[in-house]
């Protein structure tokens, strides 16, 4: 049955690491991170988007723009041949218009992969070549957006975050099928993750699949092939995009005060999701002793 699966994260999740498994599933060959657009289109894709409906989306405002992308997906759905499986950074929203952004009717379901807070934190801060301090009051801003720059046009059309906490909660409760994945537990066992969403997405999931997938994307292996080919969707800012993967480098990063704002406006959720508020820097574990 053809429809979109969103492959959602509040960005630096580990977005891209999933759809490499997922292209790896699909195709049956190894992944080349330059080469998954087969998987579906990324859905703030500004001219992907313009193309499918035949309009410059530079010549609208923000609000005719966003209500317009429920027409490109649902677009996308109609003339696939097969399911779809569409990167999303968006927070799950209505538009202005008052629909949903991403439409029910040709939604098949979502994964989404959520980061503990404080990793997410360091990594979106060498994404955006800024300080985490910056990254750590953007986490926290109910109107934060990518790509909403008002004196110029970008590649990607807004997307709309919110506060971290915000993004998880809204595509939790979105009104279909939703596959939690956290990255930490992509970490800890991929092959008992992978599997997971090999089944919830109805792809190949035997032994012999998940294992190849798990191989094809170990994080040295994708890490390798920037450095070989690079990897186009690397911001200019950036010195590179898969930088450490780790679970824990926060730790070593984080100043306490850092990692007690993060604790203090997104606790709630974390505790939610199984994360250990309670964990401290490593600067302040070397303090106490």
């Amino acid at each position: 049955m053809a429809g979109v699966w969103w492959l959602a994260s509040y960005p630096k999740s580990g977005n891209t690491w999933l759809r490499a498994a997922i292209a790896t599933l699909v195709s049956g060959r190894p992944v080349d991170i330059n080469a998954m657009s087969f998987l579906g289109p990324i859905c703030s894709d500004r001219t992907v988007v313009d193309d499918t409906l035949g309009i410059d989306s530079a010549e609208l405002s923000v609000e005719q723009e966003t209500d317009l992308r429920p027409r490109a997906y649902e677009t996308w759905a109609t003339e696939a041949k097969r399911p779809l499986y569409c990167k999303v950074h968006d927070a799950y929203q209505l538009t202005p218009a008052g629909e949903p952004l991403f439409p029910g009717s040709t939604t098949l379901g979502a994964v989404y992969v959520v980061r503990d807070p404080r990793a997410v934190a360091v990594s979106f801060a060498h994404h955006m070549a800024q300080p985490v301090e910056a990254a750590i009051t953007r986490m926290d801003d109910p109107a934060a957006a990518f790509s909403g720059s008002t004196t110029r046009l970008t590649r990607q059309l807004r997307q709309l975050l919110l506060r971290w906490s915000d993004h998880v909660e809204s595509w939790l409760a979105a009104p279909f099928p939703v596959h939690l994945l956290r990255y930490e537990d992509m970490q800890g066992d991929p092959r008992s993750a992978f599997a997971d969403v090999a089944a919830f997405l109805r792809l190949p999931c035997d032994t012999e699949s998940i294992a190849a997938a798990v191989e094809a994307t170990a994080f040295p292996r994708l890490q390798a092939q920037e450095r070989e080919t690079g990897f186009f969707e690397k911001p200019p800012g950036a010195a590179v995009f898969f930088r450490e993967g780790g679970i824990d480098g926060w730790r070593r990063t984080l100043t306490p005060e850092q990692a007690a704002r993060i604790v203090g406006a997104h606790g709630a959720v974390m505790r939610r999701l199984g994360y250990d508020v309670t964990l401290a820097p490593v600067t302040a574990e070397r303090g106490a002793a």
